[in-house]
C-alpha cells in the first residue's frame, strides 16, 4: 500500500521503504509482548495520496511537503493521545464507522478510475467520472489491458505465505523492461532517490492547510485505534504518532494502525521474508525510473476492498436506523470532501451518541459485578445495552469472567439491549474471545422482539439456544435441571 500510494502521488519509491522499516522497527523494539502491527493501512495512506496527488510542483517539493504532513500527523497523535478523554471516540456507533469507510472508498475510486484508464483527471467529482466514461474512445486502452491483467493476477494467483500483491509488482517490474511503459503514457514522472531530513527542505507551503489536513489524517487513524484496540488506545495512539514523526525525519510517509488479531501479533517466518522480498524489490525499483500508474491504482482499490469486512454487512438486513447511519455517513464524506465530511461525520456521531446516551441513561458509569454459582458466572448489566456503551460494558464483562474458572457465562440484560449493529458486533467478538477460553455465553433477559432479532442475525458463536428472554436465575435453574440425571 505505501509503494501504490508513492507512486500514484509522484513521490519516490523511497518514501515507502522508509515508512516501513519505520513501522517494523517500532512494532519490534516499542510493542513488547503484546504486539501491535504498525503498518502504511489503507485508508490513512491514502488520504496522504489523496492530499498530494494534485500537487502542482516539482517532485522535491512534494516529498517536503509529503513529510511535512507525516511529521504533523505524528504531533498530533501525540496530542490526541494526551489531551483526549478517554475513550472518546469509542463510542461512536458501528453504522457511523461502516459509512466513513464507504464514503472515503468511493471517493478514493473516483480518483483512481482515471488513473486506471489512463486519461488525465483534475479533481475528484463523479461528474467528472461521469465524462471520463462517457468519452470511452479517448481512454488509453493498454493501459485498461494492464490494469485488466494486474486485476486478474490478484484474483487468481493463490498464495498463502507472500502477499500476492508483492509477486504481482515483481512481475510487473521485470515485463517493464520489454514493454515501455513510459512510452504509451501510463508511468508516473521521474523518481527521486532517498533523501534524509527531507522535512528540514524550505518550502512555499499553506501552513494552515497542512495543519488542517495532517489534523484530519491523525483523527481518522485515532478513530482506527480506538475501533480496533480500545483497550490500550492511549499507548497505541503515542507509539504511532512517534512511528510518524520517526517515518517523517527519515524520509517516510503516513503510518497508522494495520491489522490486529484477537491474540498478540507476532512477526513469524513468513513475515520477516515477506520483509526481506519487499525491501530487496523496493531497493531494485529504486533505480527504475518509471512505474506502470494502472497496477498501483489496481494495488491500492483491491487493498482497500481486503480491509473491509464483508461478513458484518449482512447484519444491515432490515436494520432501517442501522442502514440510514451508514449512507448518511458516506453521503456527507462524498458530498463535502474526506477532510470536511470526516470532521461533521464525527461531530454529528458524537452528538447524536450524547443525546442517546442521556435520553436513555446509558452512559457507561456503572460497572457490572458477577457472581459465581458453581462452574457458571452470572453478570447483571446495570443499564441499558446500547451503541454508546456497548463496547465499554462487553469490554468489562470479558475482564471479569477472563480469569475465572467456568464453564459458562450468562449475561443478563433485563435492564434494556437496544439491538443494532454495534451490539451485534460487540456481542458476537465478546461470545468468540470466551469461546477461545474454552466458555459459552448466554444472553438472557431480552425481551421477545430483541430475541428474534438477534436469533434472525445468525451471529458467530452465539447460538438460536443461547439467547433466553428468562433472566438469568431463572434459566441458570434450567440449565442444572437439564444436565442432573434423574435417578429411578
Amino acid at each position: 500500500m505505501a509503494l501504490a500510494c508513492a507512486g500514484i502521488a509522484g513521490l519516490p519509491t523511497s518514501m515507502a521503504l522508509a515508512s516501513v522499516v519505520c513501522a517494523l522497527l517500532c512494532s519490534a523494539f516499542f510493542c513488547g509482548r503484546e504486539k501491535i502491527l504498525l503498518t502504511p493501512s489503507p485508508f490513512s495512506a491514502l488520504m496522504l495520496m489523496a492530499s498530494m496527488a494534485y500537487y502542482a510542483g516539482a517532485v522535491s517539493e512534494r516529498v517536503a511537503v509529503a513529510s511535512m504532513l507525516t511529521l504533523f500527523t505524528g504531533i498530533w497523535l501525540l496530542l490526541l493521545a494526551v489531551l483526549l478523554p478517554r475513550h472518546c471516540l469509542r463510542w461512536i456507533a458501528r453504522p457511523v464507522w461502516h459509512g466513513i469507510s464507504a464514503g472515503i472508498v468511493l471517493t478514493l475510486i473516483v480518483m483512481l478510475a482515471p488513473v486506471i484508464l489512463g486519461v488525465p483527471a483534475n479533481n475528484s467529482s463523479w461528474l467528472e467520472l461521469w465524462v471520463v466514461l462517457v468519452n470511452w474512445h479517448n481512454w488509453n486502452w493498454p493501459s485498461v489491458v494492464l490494469a485488466g491483467i494486474s486485476f486478474a493476477l490478484l484474483i487468481i494467483w493463490r498464495c498463502k505465505s507472500q502477499p500476492k500483491t508483492l509477486w504481482v509488482l515483481l512481475l510487473m517490474w521485470i515485463l517493464s523492461y520489454i514493454w515501455p511503459f513510459s512510452l504509451i503514457g501510463i508511468a508516473t514522472p521521474v523518481q527521486q532517490g532517498w533523501q534524509l531530513w527531507s522535512v528540514l527542505h524550505p518550502i512555499q507551503a499553506d501552513w494552515p492547510l497542512l495543519a488542517f489536513l495532517s489534523a484530519t489524517i491523525a483523527l481518522l487513524i485515532y478513530m482506527e485505534i480506538c475501533q480496533y484496540l480500545p483497550d490500550r488506545y492511549q499507548r497505541s495512539t503515542g507509539l504511532v504518532g512517534f512511528a510518524n514523526i520517526l517515518a517523517a525525519v527519515t524520509g517516510g510517509m503516513v503510518v497508522s494502525l494495520g491489522f490486529v488479531a484477537d491474540q498478540a501479533v507476532k512477526i513469524n517466518l513468513n513475515t520477516l521474508l515477506a520483509t526481506l522480498w519487499l525491501l530487496a524489490l523496493i531497493y531494485c525499483w529504486s533505480w527504475w525510473t518509471y512505474v506502470p500508474l494502472p497496477v498501483l491504482a489496481v494495488i491500492a482499490l483491491y487493498i482497500i476492498c481486503t480491509q473491509i469486512n464483508w461478513r458484518e454487512l449482512r447484519l444491515y438486513y432490515q436494520q432501517w436506523c442501522d442502514l440510514l447511519w451508514l449512507c448518511g455517513s458516506a453521503f456527507l464524506i462524498i458530498l463535502f470532501g474526506i477532510y470536511v465530511g470526516l470532521w461533521l461525520v464525527i461531530s454529528l456521531g458524537l452528538i447524536v451518541m450524547c443525546w442517546h446516551s442521556f435520553r436513555l441513561h446509558a452512559c457507561p458509569i456503572l460497572v457490572p459485578d458477577v457472581q459465581i454459582f458453581n462452574h457458571d458466572a452470572v453478570i447483571i448489566l446495570p443499564q441499558v445495552l446500547l451503541f454508546a456503551n456497548v463496547s465499554t460494558l462487553l469490554r468489562h464483562c470479558h475482564n471479569l469472567v477472563s480469569t475465572l474458572d467456568v464453564q459458562n457465562v450468562y449475561l443478563d440484560v433485563s435492564a434494556g439491549c437496544h439491538v443494532d449493529v454495534t451490539v451485534f458486533v460487540h456481542l458476537q467478538a465478546l461470545a468468540r474471545e470466551l469461546h477461545q477460553q474454552g466458555k459459552m455465553l448466554f444472553v438472557c433477559g431480552l425481551s421477545e422482539q430483541a430475541c428474534l432479532t438477534l436469533i434472525a442475525k445468525k451471529l458467530e458463536y452465539l447460538l438460536p439456544e443461547q439467547f433466553s428472554t428468562s433472566d438469568a436465575e431463572c434459566l441458570l435453574i434450567e440449565h442444572k435441571y437439564l444436565n442432573e440425571s434423574v435417578m429411578v
